[in-house]
């Protein structure tokens, strides 16, 4: 049963975000915790400490980023094996099932909705990886250009004093 949402308590409202969050393969920020929840900085750092320190819930990946401690258990092995007459064993673990090809298109359409988001989280991760080094170079050719800009400023301002320090000639009649 869910408790009415002004019986939770912050420390629980905070906890359901970050489950949300780590479910939906976001990345768990201070930041974001905090506007999501709606609680101020001061309570969402007391309680994203505890999950750290006190509780071993929560990992510190990064000043504000964390990621959740998962307790899953080893994964057991999995074995799919097509028979010649159209049956597929599925086996997990010591359990097995034996289905017919409808049966089998019908789990792979159940599945195929976990493999979409799988790819789709992979595609995010590879597209922040990807933009982080574009920003960084780019970054790396501003502070270039800034120098060579504030060079090229020092060069004409020099060239202005050598100018301005000559003779004006007059001009030939």
């Amino acid at each position: 049963m869910t408790k009415p949402a002004e019986a939770r308590t912050s420390r629980q409202i905070i906890w359901d975000a970050i489950q949300e969050m780590a479910a939906l393969g976001h990345t768990i920020t201070r930041k974001t915790l905090q506007e999501v929840t709606g609680l101020t900085y001061h309570i969402v750092d007391d309680h994203v400490s505890r999950f750290v320190d006190e509780d071993g819930t929560l990992r510190r990946v990064l000043d504000g980023v964390f990621e959740l401690v998962k307790g899953y258990d080893a994964p057991r092995p999995v074995s799919i094996t097509d028979l010649d007459d159209g049956q597929t064993i599925i086996e997990v673990g010591d359990q097995e099932m034996r289905l017919w090809p409808r049966e089998v298109r019908k789990l792979a359409q159940r599945l195929s909705g976990d493999a979409q988001q799988l790819a789709t989280l992979q595609l995010q991760h590879d597209v922040a990886l990807a933009t982080q080094g574009l920003q960084l170079e780019f970054r790396g050719v501003q502070r270039e250009m800034s120098a060579r800009i504030k060079e090229q400023d020092e060069t004409i301002k020099r060239l202005e004093m050598q100018l301005a320090q000559r003779p004006v000639q007059a001009a030939l009649i």
